[in-house]
């Protein structure tokens, strides 16, 4: 039998495959709750529709200035904004007068609190800081964890506390696995209490969360590690829109919460490399005059490029506070 040996090089992963427990659960949450988690992801939950592709994101890595936050292309600068995050959510509201959702610490007994789920409850993962989807799609994924009376519920038979319970789940799940995922797809516990706030706090964005965990995944894969942190889903859409150059500037119209839904109309016609060495080409030729700057689905409102003081902006995510300075790459 052939051994891999302890100095080989793993090769780079993504995350590659949603589950299919948060496809179900996603469809089997009633309006209600669907009215709530769309007020918090927007049309982020449309990634859980889009095909990964590893490719796009390795190819980028080479590129990544992880000191200046921005991919340094032939003879031009570019990276993600807030804008463009807050775009493809469908939540466009103004940037300035939303409360930015920041790490809250979580102890295995106030996850287990939030979520209504008895103390006495077991489990190896709680006390590592993280749980698996498993864990919280058996209590609320399934219909049927309302009913099921050894799962360590607390909501006393109470439909509506479950079903309050069940969207928060749902959300921390999201997170876990779509925007901030690890490679041993476990989810944090501590987003469940981002999630809480979020939900409580009518005007709280999680725009630059997703931003951020993006930068910080760049950065962790350009110093050598190999598997992006990150919402590699929506990087991956980013890139192959701004590779939809257009011979004069087209205004999409205003696409809303279907934005990321819609990313396949709006590429109609344009061939994508395909393979790391393509794309490893495609990336090492660009010019500026070869990309489309602005999308034209982007609001029209003021946009966030730096604070009144200082030419950068700190924003703070789960594990760790990344500078923010788009105005290098403002055309």
């Amino acid at each position: 039998m052939c051994r891999m040996s302890t100095n080989q090089i793993e090769p780079f992963s993504v995350f590659s495959k949603v589950p299919l427990q948060l496809h179900m659960w996603w469809n089997d949450l009633g309006n209600d709750s669907k009215k709530i988690v769309e007020r918090i992801l927007g049309g982020l939950v449309s990634l859980l529709d889009i095909k990964p592709r590893t490719d796009v994101i390795e190819a980028l890595i080479p590129f990544w200035d992880p000191t200046r936050n921005v991919f340094r292309f032939a003879d031009f600068e570019l990276t993600p904004t807030l804008e463009e995050i807050a775009g493809y959510a469908g939540l466009d509201g103004k940037l300035r007068g939303q409360y930015l959702l920041s790490p809250r610490p979580v102890s295995p007994h106030g996850f287990l609190n939030l979520l209504h789920i008895s103390r006495k409850v077991q489990d190896d993962d709680l006390s590592k800081g993280y749980c698996a989807l498993q864990f919280l799609y058996q209590r609320y994924g399934t219909p049927q964890g309302f009913e099921e009376p050894n799962l360590g519920l607390t909501h006393g038979g109470d439909r509506n506390k479950w079903e309050a319970r069940r969207t928060l789940a749902f959300i921390t799940a999201f997170l876990g696995i779509m925007v901030c995922p690890r490679k041993d797809k476990k989810i944090e516990i501590g987003l469940v209490g981002m999630a809480d706030v979020a939900i409580k706090k009518i005007n709280s964005t999680v725009v630059p969360l997703v931003l951020i965990e993006i930068y910080r995944a760049l950065t962790i894969c350009r110093e050598g590690g190999n598997f992006f942190q990150g919402c590699n889903l929506l990087l991956q859409l980013w890139m192959q829109e701004h590779l939809c150059h257009r011979a004069r500037y087209m205004n999409h119209g205003l696409t809303g919460k279907n934005c990321i839904s819609g990313c396949e109309k709006r590429m109609i016609g344009v061939v994508f490399p395909e393979g790391v060495e393509a794309w490893l080409a495609r990336l090492s030729s660009m010019t500026a005059d070869q990309i489309e700057w602005a999308f034209g689905w982007l609001p029209d409102t003021e946009v966030i490029y730096m604070s009144g003081e200082e030419c950068h902006i700190l924003l703070i995510e789960v594990r760790s506070i990344q500078p923010y300075a788009p105005h290098r790459v403002l055309r």
